[in-house]
């Protein structure tokens, strides 16, 4: 079975974990999923691993926005779906997003059933163009439990601004980044990307 590799992008823990639970009940490998909590976050990722579908926060306040990293994204995965959420002018980015092709755009707050309805309808019309993801428009199935344990596993016990200890160094967390079942920072004076166990939150 082909790997269909997603990306949420969402300042949330609630958002990213919600979300990552109902594509596992789509019936999509946790692996397949990766969360950031920034837009710049989200872009580290998707240029190790180019996603296949992105949802991304509007983020208005950030330089990097959300319109803008699905357009970085595009240059990697030209074929790229995505869709967006906002707290934010909704109206305007409503229409915004529709034109540059978003599978659908949800206005801030948003309730389980209203997520759950669109990533729905939007797995069905991607289904249709997609060699590997029409499995997904089948509806959602029971999940075993262990799989809900890996799904549920983005508990944040870091958040941007935090000061760690790496390796005996201090440093601060720049980014807090839940990828494959694992809970990664990026550090704002060491490169790479750092396992969270292995920092002590000072």
């Amino acid at each position: 079975m082909s790997a269909v590799r997603f990306l949420v992008a969402d300042s949330s823990p609630a958002i990213q974990t919600f979300t990552q639970q109902l594509l596992v009940q789509f019936g999509v490998e946790p692996g397949w999923i990766a969360c950031a909590a920034t837009p710049d976050a989200a872009l580290t990722l998707a240029r190790e691993t180019p996603p296949d579908f992105v949802l991304t926060d509007s983020f208005s306040k950030h330089p990097i926005d959300g319109m803008s990293l699905v357009h970085e994204v595009r240059q990697l995965r030209p074929d790229l779906r995505w869709a967006m959420t906002s707290a934010a002018d909704a109206d305007r980015l409503r229409d915004v997003a529709r034109a540059q092709g978003a599978l659908f755009f949800l206005g801030k707050p948003f309730t389980a059933a209203d997520m759950k309805s669109a990533l729905s309808q939007a797995m069905h019309t991607w289904g249709h163009e997609h060699p590997h993801a029409g499995r997904f428009a089948r509806g959602t199935r029971k999940v075993a439990a262990s799989t809900r344990a890996v799904a549920s596993a983005p508990v944040q016990t870091f958040k941007m601004g935090d000061a760690v200890e790496y390796l005996g160094v201090r440093d601060t967390v720049r980014h807090v980044i839940f990828r494959r079942g694992e809970l990664v920072v990026q550090l704002a004076h060491t490169p790479g990307i750092v396992s969270a166990d292995k920092l002590r939150k000072l």
